[in-house]
């Protein structure tokens, strides 16, 4: 099958593994970023900002393209990670070609109905004219149902093996540094009061707009304020003793790619109890939850004190990981079966 991938980091960070699981499974992969928010004048970099949408001409440049590819390679399934901005003309264009269409499929790890997520008007209009849409989101397919997409399907976050895994002390650049506790993720005010709970002298932190936390002067020395991916989001995991899997308030999560990525990775999970995440682990066993500051507090000490008790759900967590299926290949092969159902 011949797949027109759009995708790219500026969407999605994790939007190049659904490509490589595609073409591990024996599929001939066309790579496209459509570049929608690349500005070339400082008109369209105002316009940007204060309209949060691309330029008109990225625009009408990415339905050419797009229109144009479909149609020169003959394109048979066009997978869309999380690019919001591919116009809905340019979609039912590609659905009223008069050779085969190809068909069209959407997938997102965001919340789409959470405030700050960037999609134009018609945005859900667009989603109904894909053959079918896969969310992360579990209780977003009541909403897309009821929006005109009957064919809205769950589908979990995953990791990715050739990155997520146990980086041994001798491949690390790390050297012997071990974090008590770790958290890697994006700033949201949601999260004050959780790394508050468990103590800062103990607590080190990476992700992308921590310096807007209103203590981030204080805390500067355990911050690293920017995303960290692949080789070195593994190496933080194997020297965290806790790595804490928190979700995101504002997005609704439920669970997130490092429900999956922290065990791949071999590290101890520390995450809010919900009915979705101990769908996936078994709790005390492979993972430890926590509902209140005061649990996650008690819970951050007993484990510290506990390091053998610790290593083995880190060991039981990493290895349900790698047995039940949840890699993105797992998806890719899940997406493209229900697809072939639609």
């Amino acid at each position: 099958m011949r797949i027109l991938y759009i995708g790219s980091t500026e969407s999605s960070a994790c939007a190049s593994y659904y490509a490589d699981a595609a073409e591990q499974l024996g599929h001939e992969v066309h790579r496209w970023n459509p570049h929608l928010w690349a500005s070339t004048t400082p008109w369209e970099k105002l316009h940007q900002r204060f309209t949060h949408r691309p330029a008109a001409r990225a625009l009408t440049t990415a339905h050419e393209q797009l229109i144009d590819q479909v149609k020169t390679l003959k394109i048979d399934l066009v997978m869309n990670i999380a690019e919001n901005f591919i116009p809905l003309q340019t979609l039912k264009e590609i659905k009223s070609l008069a050779s085969k269409a190809p068909r069209l499929m959407y997938h997102s790890h965001d919340n789409n109905f959470a405030p700050g997520i960037l999609k134009p008007d018609d945005f859900f209009d667009s989603l109904a004219v894909y053959d079918c849409v896969f969310t992360t989101k579990s209780q977003n397919l009541p909403r897309y149902k009821m929006l005109g997409q009957p064919y809205s399907f769950f589908i979990p976050s995953a990791f990715e093996p050739k990155y997520h895994r146990p980086i041994l002390s001798g491949e690390s650049r790390l050297g012997n540094k071990q974090f008590p506790i770790s958290f890697v993720g994006t700033y949201d005010r949601s999260r004050d009061r959780f790394l508050e709970a468990v103590q800062w002298d103990q607590l080190y932190v990476w992700g992308d707009r921590w310096n807007r936390f209103s203590k981030y002067r204080k805390y500067r020395d355990h911050i690293v304020p920017h995303a960290v991916y692949f080789p070195d989001f593994a190496d933080i995991m194997s020297h965290s003793e806790i790595a804490l899997g928190l979700l995101r308030e504002e997005a609704e999560d439920r669970h997130t790619q490092r429900t999956f990525e922290i065990p791949a990775c071999g590290a101890f999970q520390l995450a809010p109890r919900n009915d979705e995440i101990l769908s996936f682990f078994d709790e005390d066993r492979e993972i430890v939850c926590f509902q209140s500051l005061e649990e996650l507090q008690d819970k951050v000490a007993f484990y510290l004190r506990h390091p053998t008790l610790r290593q083995q759900i880190a060991q039981a967590g990493h290895v349900k990981v790698m047995q039940s299926q949840h890699s993105y290949l797992d998806r890719v092969k899940t997406m493209l079966t229900k697809l072939s159902q639609c």
